[in-house]
C-alpha cells in the first residue's frame, strides 16, 4: 500500500493557483503529512506552454486583453497530452494515490478519468477555492455544477455571503510587524502576471513623495524608479512548471534590481520571497488576486485595491472592503492618502487573522491524517 500521500494539484498559469499549493504542501509536511505537488502545465504540449508566456506578455502590456480573456470560456481538454495524462494516472494507481486537493479547475477532467479507472468511492478529492467566486479555470467547466456534484468535497477560504474568512493558509509562523514600526513604504505590483492598472499609479504616488517597492515584469521598467524607490523582479527564465535541480517545485526566485549590478535571484524553501518585502510595508497597492489576499492577511498589511481581474476579483475587493481589510485606491485618494486609515485596516487584519482557522489543520482533521 505504501504511505498515504496527499497530492496537491496546482496550475502555473497564474501564481494565485500555484503559490497557495506550495504553501499548503509546506504546512502539511510540517504537520507530518506526506505530500506531492503536480502542476497542470506539465500535461500539455511544449508549444502550448510556450503560448502561456505569450499570453502573459500580452496581458501585462494590455489589461483590456486580459479582461476580455477572463470572459471567454475555453475547453482545456483540447490542450491535454493524453499520453502524459495516462502515464501520470498509471503512476498514481501504482502508488495507490487516493487523496487530492484541487486548486485549479483544469484538473477536474483528469480526476474524473482517474475515478473511472479505480473504485470512484475510494478517491478523496477536495476542491479548494482561494477566491470569493469561481475563477476562469472553474467557470470554463460549463458542465460542472459545484452545488450538485457530490463526488468532491468543496472548501472555500472565504464565505462571501456571510462576510467571513473561514480559513487561511499560513505563510509564516510569526506575529505581524506593527504598522507604525514599519518604514513608510508601499509595495506595488500586478500579481503573478503583472496585470492591471498599477503602472499608471506610480507617477502619482512618486509625486506625493511615497517610497515604493515596485515589482517589475520587464527589466526596462526599472527606469521609472525615483530616489527612495526599490525595484524587484522574478527571474524571467523561471517557469512554475519546471522543477529545480533537487527535483522540487519551487517558489519564484526574486532579486532586487540595482543599476549596473548583476541581479542575484534567490528563493526560500518555506515561502515566497515577496512576502518578506510585503510584511515590511504600510500597504499593498494592486489588484485583489488570491495570492495577494493571502499576503495581506498573513502579514496584516492593508490592501489599496486597483481594478480587479474578472468577477472573482470583484468579489474579493468587496469582501476586503466589508471586512475593513482594504480600501479602493480612489477612496484612499479622496481621503488624502490617509495613513490613519491604513492603521485602522491593519488593526482589523491583526484581529481577523487570529480568528481564521488554518486550512491545513482543518484538512488533517477532516481526513483523519
Amino acid at each position: 500500500m505504501g504511505k498515504r500521500t496527499v497530492t496537491i494539484l496546482c496550475s502555473g498559469f497564474g501564481l494565485g493557483l500555484y503559490i497557495p499549493g506550495l504553501l499548503i504542501d509546506r504546512r502539511l509536511r510540517e504537520k507530518g503529512v506526506y505530500t506531492e505537488i503536480e502542476v497542470f502545465e506539465n500535461l500539455i504540449s511544449q508549444d502550448k506552454r510556450d503560448n502561456i508566456q505569450k499570453s502573459r506578455k500580452a496581458y501585462h502590456s494590455n489589461f483590456a486583453v486580459a479582461l476580455m480573456s477572463a470572459r471567454m470560456p475555453m475547453d482545456i481538454r483540447q490542450s491535454i497530452d493524453n499520453e502524459l495524462a495516462d502515464a501520470m494516472m498509471k503512476s498514481w494507481a501504482k502508488e495507490n494515490r487516493r487523496d487530492f486537493i484541487l486548486l485549479s479547475g483544469h484538473w477536474l477532467h483528469i480526476i474524473d478519468e482517474y475515478r473511472t479507472r479505480i473504485a470512484p468511492e475510494t478517491v478523496n478529492a477536495e476542491i479548494l477555492y482561494v477566491d470569493c467566486d469561481l475563477p476562469p479555470s472553474w467557470k470554463s467547466l460549463q458542465q460542472y455544477k459545484p452545488d450538485y456534484n457530490q463526488s468532491y468535497k468543496e472548501v472555500w477560504l472565504y464565505d462571501f455571503e456571510n462576510t467571513k474568512i473561514q480559513y487561511q493558509i499560513p505563510i509564516v509562523n510569526e506575529e505581524p510587524i506593527p504598522i507604525l514600526e514599519r518604514p513608510e513604504r508601499f509595495i506595488i505590483h500586478g500579481g503573478g502576471w503583472g496585470m492591471g492598472t498599477y503602472q499608471g499609479k506610480i507617477p502619482e504616488l512618486q509625486e506625493k513623495g511615497f517610497e515604493l517597492d515596485i515589482v517589475l515584469y520587464e527589466i526596462q521598467e526599472a527606469s521609472r524608479k525615483r530616489i527612495g524607490d526599490r525595484c524587484f523582479m522574478v527571474d524571467p527564465s523561471w517557469r512554475a512548471w519546471n522543477k529545480n535541480e533537487r527535483g522540487s517545485y519551487e517558489f519564484p526566485p526574486l532579486a532586487q534590481i540595482i543599476p549596473d549590478e548583476e541581479p542575484i535571484f534567490e528563493n526560500k524553501e518555506e515561502y515566497h520571497e515577496l512576502f518578506d518585502i510585503t510584511k515590511n510595508t504600510r500597504a499593498i497597492i494592486g489588484k485583489p488576486g488570491a495570492g495577494t489576499l493571502m499576503d495581506s492577511l498573513s502579514s496584516a498589511t492593508p490592501m489599496i485595491m486597483l481594478e480587479p481581474f474578472g468577477e472573482h476579483e470583484k468579489k474579493n475587493t468587496r469582501l476586503w472592503e466589508k471586512l475593513g481589510y482594504g480600501i479602493s485606491y480612489d477612496t484612499w485618494k479622496e481621503k488624502g492618502f490617509s495613513m490613519e486609515i491604513l492603521r485602522e485596516l491593519h488593526e482589523n487584519l491583526v484581529k481577523g487573522r487570529k480568528a481564521a482557522l488554518d486550512y491545513t489543520e482543518g484538512y488533517k482533521y477532516r481526513n483523519s491524517l
